[in-house]
């Protein structure tokens, strides 16, 4: 077991109970079809524990961060994939799509403890 996980467990046992229930839902792709007409994606959900956060000045100045942009943390050890751009993540009753800017905006990134996943979402 490397330091990350030492961190993130710890980041989990002490921090969790700030987090409420969430659901992390990516699209997977459907069975049959054939290359000119595949089968439509199949949703997947998996459950994890998030919050909602607040990006901080430094991260709105430039315009790199819409004031409409949610800041949403998961716990690394309540969610069995890594998150990708175009999930969503359905928290509190509503339903968001992890998005990016672009430019040096990711809609995916991790603390350097690796204990949450940041993820840029919109409604």
């Amino acid at each position: 077991m490397d330091l990350g996980d030492v961190l993130s467990d710890v980041f989990a046992a002490g921090l969790g109970w700030m987090y409420a229930d969430a659901t992390y839902t990516v699209d997977e792709p459907g069975d049959g079809g054939t290359a000119w007409d595949p089968a439509a994606p199949t949703p997947r959900d998996y459950p994890c524990k998030a919050q909602r956060d607040e990006w901080s000045a430094y991260e709105r100045q430039g315009g790199n961060v819409a004031a409409t942009d949610w800041k949403v943390l998961v716990l690394t050890k309540t969610l069995d994939v890594e998150p990708v751009e175009g999930g969503r993540i359905t928290l509190n009753g509503i339903t968001l799509t992890i998005s990016s800017a672009g430019g040096s905006a990711p809609a995916v990134s991790a603390d350097p403890g690796r204990g949450a996943w940041v993820l840029r979402c919109r409604v």
